[in-house]
C-alpha cells in the first residue's frame, strides 16, 4: 500500500534531519579535533602551574565532547552508536591521569581536595567504552564535589579477588537518607525530603550505563560521614577484546617515510611531530592532487589521508591509488576522518582504505595503534604468513596458575572445564568460518578468541587472532586464510594442554 502524502513528507524531512545532523556531526569532530591538536602542541612549560592544569582539564573534557557527540549523532541518525573496531584497548594510565587532572581543578575551585589512589596490580589495558566509563565517573565525581562541603574526594581503584576492577568515589558529604538510597538509581529518583538542587537523572543514568558495560553499581553511607559509590567490574566486563599489542611499545618507524595527505594545519603538525616521535619522515600534502603528484615521484611505506580534502578528496585519493598498479596498489592507507558513522566507514573502506582512525586523534597510543593495525595487514605473502610459527609456549604457565589461584579451589575445576570447551569451540568456529569464507563468523570466533588469548597469556596468539579479525573486517580472505592453519594448530595445542592440566590437577581425565 502507497504511503500518504503526509507519511512521504515526513520520511523527506527525517532524511533531511538525518543528512543535516552526518554533516554538522562532521564539522563538530574537525572544530574539537582542532582543539585538542592545539592543546596538543602547545609548550606548556613557560605557564604556572595552576594555568598548565587548566589546559589539560580542557583537553580532558574536549575528549570527552567528542565522544558525547558521536553518542548523540549516533541517536540522531538512528544507529546504536559510532562504530569501533573490534580488539581496542584503553590504557589505563592515561586514563586515571586524564581523570586526576579534570577532577582536581574542580575540587580545588571548591576549596577541596581531590585524591587518587590505585592499586599496584592494575591491569595497564582495559577492554572497555571509554565513553560509557568516562560519563559514569563524571556523574558520579560530580555529585560528590557538589556535596561534599569540605576535606576530600577520593577515587580508589583496585583489582580485586577474581580480577574484579572495582572503581570507588568516596566524599565528606551528607550522605543519603534511607528515602533516598530507596530510590536511588530510578528515573528522577530524588527523594521528596531532598531540598538540594538536582533530579537525580545523573545516577539513574550511571545505573544503566553500569549495566550496559557488564558492571554493578554499589552504594552506601559511611559511617564516619559521606558517601562511597563503586562501580564493579568482573573481568568479564573488562577484558573482552583487548588488544595486548595496546600494553607493549609504541611501533619502530625508523627508516620509514609516511604520506601525510591532509588539508588542516594544526592536523598536519600534530601528525608530523607523532610521526617523529614513532621515528618515521614524512612528506605533507595539503590537498589530494598534490598527494598524487607525490605517490608518482616518491616511495612511500604508509599514507595517512584525510577523508574531506579540496581538489581531491581522500575517498578518490585512495581509489586512484589503489587502481594505479604496481607497488602503489599495495601501499598500506589509514584513513583519517572525522565521518564516524557506519555508513562513511563502510565507503571507506569500500575504496581501498586498510583502517581508519577518527578525529581528533586522542592519543600518541591510538595513533600509533592504528598505524601498525594497517601495516600487519599488508603481509607480503599468502606463502610466507601462513609459514611463520607461533614461537611463544602454547599456554604461560605462570599465567595460567595466576588465574587458576584467584578461581579458588572450588572455583578452578570449573574454570578449566570452561576453558577448554571455549578454546575448542573457537576452533570448530574458525574451522567452519574459514572453510565457507564466512567473514561474519570469523570476526566473531576470532573475537572471543582475542580474550581467551590474553586470559592464558598467550601474546602471540592474542596478536594473531587480532590480524585475523582486522582482515576480517576488510573482507580480506587471503590474510585471514593465510594466518588460519597456525593458528587452528596452536588452537588444538591449547586444548590439548588444558585437558592434561585439568587430569594433573584432580586426578582424573577430563569428560
Amino acid at each position: 500500500m502507497d504511503r500518504t502524502p503526509q507519511a512521504r513528507r515526513r520520511t523527506d524531512d527525517d532524511d533531511v534531519l538525518r543528512e543535516r545532523a552526518a554533516l554538522l556531526g562532521h564539522d563538530i569532530r574537525n572544530a574539537v579535533s582542532d582543539i585538542l591538536g592545539g592543546l596538543s602542541l602547545a609548550d606548556l612549560s613557560p605557564l604556572d602551574a595552576g594555568s598548565s592544569e587548566q589546559l589539560v582539564r580542557v583537553r580532558s573534557a574536549a575528549e570527552q565532547l567528542a565522544r558525547l557527540s558521536d553518542e548523540v549523532l549516533a541517536l540522531i541518525i538512528g544507529e546504536a552508536g559510532p562504530a569501533r573496531d573490534a580488539g581496542t584497548g584503553l590504557r589505563m594510565a592515561p586514563l586515571l591521569e586524564a581523570v586526576e587532572a579534570r577532577w582536581a581543578a574542580h575540587a580545588r575551585e571548591r576549596g577541596l581536595i581531590f585524591r587518587l589512589d590505585r592499586g599496584t596490580d592494575l591491569p595497564p589495558v582495559i577492554g572497555i567504552d571509554r565513553g560509557a566509563l568516562d560519563r559514569i565517573l563524571a556523574n558520579v565525581i560530580g555529585n560528590a564535589v557538589k556535596y561534599a562541603g569540605h576535606g576530600e574526594v577520593r577515587l580508589e581503584v583496585t583489582l580485586e579477588a577474581q580480577e574484579t576492577l572495582v572503581f570507588c568515589i568516596e566524599d565528606n558529604g551528607p550522605g543519603f537518607s534511607e528515602a533516598a538510597l530507596a530510590r536511588l538509581f530510578e528515573r528522577y529518583g530524588r527523594a521528596p525530603d531532598n531540598d538540594a538542587p538536582g533530579s537525580g537523572l545523573g545516577l539513574h543514568i550511571v545505573h544503566d550505563l553500569a549495566e550496559q558495560i557488564g558492571g554493578q553499581m554499589e552504594v552506601r553511607n559511611r559511617p564516619e560521614g559521606g558517601a562511597r559509590f563503586c562501580l564493579r567490574l568482573p573481568r568479564a566486563a573488562w577484558a573482552p577484546g583487548v588488544d595486548s599489542r595496546m600494553a607493549q611499545d609504541l611501533p619502530d618507524l625508523a627508516g620509514k617515510c609516511v604520506l601525510v595527505a591532509e588539508d588542516n594545519e594544526t592536523n598536519q603538525l600534530l601528525m608530523r611531530q607523532m610521526l617523529d616521535t614513532l621515528g618515521a619522515g614524512c612528506d605533507i600534502a595539503p590537498d589530494g592532487l598534490a598527494a598524487l603528484e607525490l605517490l608518482k615521484g616518491n616511495n612511500y611505506d604508509l599514507a595517512l589521508i584525510d577523508i574531506e580534502m579540496p581538489r581531491l578528496s581522500g575517498l578518490d585519493l585512495i581509489r586512484a591509488l589503489r587502481g594505479g598498479g604496481g607497488e602503489i596498489a599495495a601501499l598500506p592507507v589509514l584513513a583519517i576522518t572525522a565521518y564516524v558513522l557506519s555508513a562513511n566507514r563502510a565507503e571507506i573502506y569500500d575504496a581501498g582504505a586498510d583502517g581508519i582512525l577518527a578525529k581528533p586523534i586522542m592519543s600518541l597510543e591510538s595513533f600509533g595503534q592504528a598505524i601498525s593495525g594497517v601495516m600487519k595487514k599488508r603481509v607480503p605473502s599468502a606463502g610466507a604468513s601462513s609459514a611463520s610459527p607461533l614461537r611463544e609456549p602454547p599456554v604461560n604457565a605462570l599465567h595460567l596458575d595466576r588465574l587458576l589461584a584467584l578461581a579458588g579451589v572450588d572455583g578452578a575445576q570449573e574454570l578449566l572445564r570452561r576453558l577448554r570447551q571455549d578454546f575448542e569451540a573457537v576452533r570448530q568456529g574458525l574451522i567452519r568460518g574459514l572453510a565457507d569464507s564466512d567473514v561474519a563468523v570469523i570476526r566473531a570466533q576470532t573475537h572471543v578468541l582475542i580474550s581467551l588469548a590474553g586470559a592464558i597469556g598467550a601474546d602471540c596468539l592474542q596478536n594473531r587472532a587480532g590480524e585475523i579479525n582486522t582482515a576480517a573486517h576488510a573482507g580480506d580472505m587471503a590474510v585471514a586464510r593465510a594466518l588460519g592453519p597456525r593458528v587452528l594448530e596452536r588452537l588444538g595445542q591449547i586444548v590439548e594442554i588444558l585437558e592434561t592440566e585439568y587430569q594433573d590437577r584432580f586426578g582424573k581425565a577430563y569428560t
